[in-house]
């Protein structure tokens, strides 16, 4: 075999490699996230339901109402 042969081979086998563990991964991954419980909290309660606590909710109309100037921002 010549150089170039052996050169496309190895990179034939490292492609081919690459994509079995690749799936190989994607199916650990899969089987991983079926064998988790789902995530509870201590009132059972849905994740939706929980507000921040360090966080204020912005409102575009409040604060633009708060901030105005009577005499045109000068």
């Amino acid at each position: 075999m010549d150089f170039i042969s052996i050169l496309a081979t190895i990179l034939l086998f490292t492609t081919v490699g690459t994509l079995i563990v690749a799936v190989a991964a994607y199916a650990a991954f899969k089987m991983r996230e079926r064998r988790k419980p789902g995530k509870k909290t201590a009132s059972g309660a849905n994740d939706l339901d929980i507000e921040p606590i360090f966080l204020d909710r912005y409102v575009p109309g409040e604060a633009a109402d708060a901030d105005a100037v009577p005499d045109g921002g000068r």
